[in-house]
């Protein structure tokens, strides 16, 4: 594990003024040229990332560079801006700084506290005692405080909280590139696995994911990309639903400066980046019917017009992913049959995380619990109390592994080890018949159904349903249905 020194310049103390107020020279006697005259070499640090929080500052912290490499020569020294519109705005500051020792998490980081604003300092102050990482916050204080008038370096020693800020934590993750760690190959999808690798090696065939939202289609399509032959090329993914048409037609296929309104430089599209490896078009069922006929055209002539501009040959994979019924939609006109052929000549199905069984659940509800306490910084792992477990289990997660991944940020950003039924979140202790697998729930559900749509009328219930009526008067008092005697009269 290496070592940085990370600080901030002080532009009050780290440089001379001139009689205007502009530079004229670093301070000797500054905070940085005394922290590296008398204490950067004791550190043993491998590096420093020096902050300024303007462009305007650029030429003097090169100053500052330069003034602290005749000090330390071997000193290696990383500028970094640091953008800050309001240098007292801890709402702007501190996230900033989060994301910044979040992205160094794996080094010791000695942060120098004294340079910088108040709110700078609060900020470094703050994700020291919250983020759980590797941190020292250290500070010099001046020779003429000190009998033998020699400066010393002070280090501030807190008890760091057990309860960090994980939801910020998360957003800062929630930017990231999803790691193939996050994913979990269980026994029930392998067969889907094992299919997609076959169909990666025949290289130019078209794919169509089906499959719910949450069940991890891109994951498959890239999985299909890195078995294939294309895999060093670029894998391209695009949410056809987030566009209207003209700037889907624009970014699938790039355009011209000036072809429409916006278009202020020329642009390509993610088929001709994407050139040679793979294009993932997510949610294909919700493209028009005019760029339904587009990208047949690009499926069968291999190439794409950008707007504004010539045809031209590109060499994509296509990987197309649904959950709508597209069979139905081309029964009813909205989606073209000679499309839904093209693209569905190999076919692949992801089935719901309800679906996958109780073991698969149980496997990934524990992946998941095992690598958020990483990325967390959680000192345990969560465990559930046995009421919280059986509310998970009777749930349907009809968002799939998304939601029960998404469940478990939720449960770390608020529970430090055991998860009760009431840190559940409120869709799980309130699920209805309609997500729960129950069988009270679902039998409640069914004979409320049933009752409402026999007009109360029990005899036609009973028969209905084909149980004895006494046996459904047991049922609808138990369910709150049956609320008086008068209804018992009720008969066809």
């Amino acid at each position: 594990m290496s070592k940085l020194l990370v600080s901030w310049i002080a532009r009050a103390h780290d440089f001379k003024r001139n009689e205007t107020g502009g530079f004229d020279g670093v301070a000797a006697n500054g905070p940085h040229c005394q922290f590296y005259e008398h204490f950067y070499n004791t550190r043993g640090y491998d590096g420093h990332v020096l902050l300024y929080s303007s462009a305007d500052q650029e030429l003097w912290a090169e100053h500052l560079k330069s003034a602290l490499k005749q000090v330390n020569p071997n000193a290696d020294i990383d500028l970094r801006l640091l953008e800050l519109r309001n240098v007292i705005s801890l709402e702007e500051i501190k996230p900033k700084i989060e994301a910044l020792l979040l992205g160094l998490g794996e080094h010791e980081i000695d942060i120098f506290f004294s340079p910088g604003t108040s709110i700078m300092q609060l900020s470094w102050f703050m994700c020291h005692q919250s983020l759980g990482l590797n941190t020292h916050l250290i500070q010099t204080s001046e020779g003429r405080f000190h009998p033998d008038k020699k400066p010393r370096l002070e280090e501030l020693l807190l008890e760091p909280s057990r309860t960090p800020f994980a939801a910020t934590i998360k957003q800062v993750q929630s930017d990231q590139a999803k790691t193939e760690s996050n994913f979990k190959l269980t026994p029930s999808i392998e067969p889907v696995y094992d299919r997609a690798k076959r169909v990666a090696h025949t290289d130019r065939v078209t794919v169509l994911i089906r499959g719910e939202s949450g069940t991890g289609k891109e994951h498959l399509a890239r999985h299909v990309h890195l078995e294939s032959s294309r895999r060093d090329a670029s894998f391209m993914a695009i949410n056809c639903a987030a566009f209207a048409d003209t700037l889907l037609e624009s970014r699938l296929f790039g355009h011209k400066k000036g072809a429409f309104t916006g278009a202020d430089a020329d642009a390509k599209g993610v088929f001709e980046e994407a050139n040679g490896g793979t294009v993932f078009l997510d949610e294909i069922g919700h493209i028009s019917p005019q760029m339904q006929q587009t990208l047949l055209r690009v499926l069968q002539e291999k190439e794409i017009q950008p707007i504004g501009e010539k045809p031209r040959q590109v060499n994509v994979r296509v990987i197309a992913a649904t959950n709508a019924p597209l069979e139905e939609m081309c029964k009813a006109g909205t989606f073209r049959w000679d499309l839904y052929y093209r693209l569905a000549v190999a076919e692949l199905e992801l089935p719901s995380l309800c679906d996958r069984g109780s073991a698969d659940f149980k496997e990934l509800l524990q992946h998941f619990v095992e690598i958020k306490q990483k990325e967390f910084k959680k000192p345990q792992k969560l465990h559930f109390s046995t009421d919280a477990m059986s509310a998970i289990l009777a749930y349907t997660f009809p968002g799939n592994i998304r939601e029960l991944e998404n469940m478990v940020d939720t449960l770390y950003v608020f529970c430090d080890d055991e998860v009760g039924y009431e840190d559940l979140p409120k869709r799980l202790r309130e699920s209805g018949a309609e997500s729960s697998l129950l069988l009270d729930d679902v039998e409640q559900a069914h004979i409320r159904r049933v009752y409402n749509l026999k007009n109360e009328n029990l005899t036609h219930t009973t028969q209905a349903l084909g149980i004895a009526k006494n046996t459904l008067k047991t049922k609808l008092r138990r369910y709150g249905l049956l609320k008086d005697e008068k209804e018992e009269l009720q008969e066809a």
